[in-house]
């Protein structure tokens, strides 16, 4: 099976530095070129099926890069970025405390989702999606979602630490394609290998 994970484009959020995981701010306009640009340029693969975080920037950027040739399957919560609490909308510099290192160490302060609750929530949904998948006898399905979840899924099936959550290369509009397997009898997922998505020739 194939997975196909692109991040929603140059967000409101983005530009102001603040922390907008379930805040539901639009995309800019400079992320809304940028993606009719990478439309253009870059090989997105076609797949049987395509979601979407149900947070604007992320349907938005489904719209922008495949609406026109394909309809989305689903708007789903489970994939939102992680909920951020009481730093909902604050500006990152304003911030005192280090989010990612506590978040790191999968403990809930501010009210935040911990690292724990949030890789169950988007794991779960990811295991669903290829069920469905292998079910009605599709191969691949586009996922538009955020940064913090296209890094949990390469942390966790990549058996990474979740100290290179920082160092996974997550641009705006673009993403990765990984190549899957799945086993309907036992749940078991596995990544054989992925790639970034990458120009057109």
């Amino acid at each position: 099976m194939k997975i196909v994970l692109v991040r929603h484009g140059y967000s409101v959020g983005n530009k102001k530095g603040t922390y907008t995981g379930w805040s539901d701010v639009a995309l800019t306009e400079e992320g809304i070129e940028d993606l009719k640009r990478y439309k253009e340029e870059y090989a997105y693969p076609k797949t049987d099926r395509y979601y979407s975080s149900d947070l604007i920037r992320a349907i938005h950027t489904f719209d922008i890069l495949f609406g026109d040739e394909h309809e989305l399957y689903e708007k789903s919560p489970e994939l939102r970025e992680i909920y951020f609490g009481n730093l909902e909308d604050q500006y990152g510099k304003d911030v005192e405390i280090n989010f990612s290192e506590l978040w790191g160490l999968n403990e809930r302060h501010e009210n935040w989702e911990t690292m724990t609750e949030f890789s169950y929530r988007i794991i779960s949904k990811l295991e669903q999606i290829l069920k469905d998948l292998q079910e009605n006898n599709e191969k691949s399905a586009t996922i538009v979602c955020h940064s913090g979840v296209i890094k949990t899924y390469l942390i966790f099936l990549g058996h990474r630490g979740f100290l290179d959550f920082k160092e996974i290369p997550t641009e705006n509009g673009l993403g990765y394609i990984l190549d899957m397997d799945y086993d309907a009898d036992s749940g078991k997922v596995l990544m054989n290998k992925y790639q970034e998505i990458e120009k057109k020739d």
